[in-house]
């Protein structure tokens, strides 16, 4: 296991700060005092905070990919634990889900970034969805504007539902999470093999 760097530290603190408080009200200087480090120390890692969620964008996305890549060895992903895992990841970057409207407006580069996930995300549910009927889990859909409709539906519902449930008075807990786990497996259950 590799030793964690200054740029590590960096972006996971940023995570959590900006998870608690949101990414307009923490600027470069709140993490760099949260961490213990001068300003000068994060700007040799990053130039700006635009840079920050950008690098964190690009890790939510890797790490969304390792969930839709299912190199889990030997037996395929049941859609119960994949989509566990996506909330995961989707819980780990809340703040994304929560902001990204307000992000992509005031980042020409990460609207661009956006674009291209969703368009990978969108084929990488297709092609799940595609091991889950050979592996017997889920009925074939021969309707391909049925199976968009169900790709399209358990994205936008999982990337909007922990944000249905938070405020800034209220955080997303544990319970909100498996709510949208549990909502999402709803959505997929007429699908399913019995």
């Amino acid at each position: 296991m590799r030793r964690e760097t200054n740029r590590d530290r960096i972006l996971n603190a940023s995570v959590d700060l900006f998870n608690q408080s949101g990414t307009v009200a923490v600027t470069t200087n709140h993490i760099a005092k949260h961490l213990g480090i001068s300003p000068g120390n994060l700007y040799f890692h990053f130039s700006n905070k635009e840079e920050i969620v950008r690098e964190l964008y690009q890790r939510m996305c890797q790490e969304t990919y390792v969930v839709w890549s299912d190199k889990s060895g030997g037996n395929p992903r049941s859609p119960e634990e994949f989509v566990e895992q996506a909330f995961g990841v989707f819980y780990k970057y809340r703040f994304f889900h929560r902001e990204m409207y307000h992000l992509r407006r005031s980042d020409p580069a990460l609207t661009n970034n956006w674009k291209k996930h969703l368009a990978k995300a969108q084929r990488l549910m297709l092609l799940q969805y595609s091991h889950w009927v050979r592996q017997g889990a889920m009925k074939p859909v021969r309707d391909k504007r049925e199976l968009q409709f169900i790709a399209d539906t358990v994205l936008i519902t999982s990337n909007a539902f922990l944000n249905f449930f938070e405020s800034e008075q209220k955080p997303a807990r544990n319970k909100s999470l498996r709510a949208g786990i549990e909502y999402v497996l709803k959505l997929l259950k007429p699908y399913q093999v019995h």
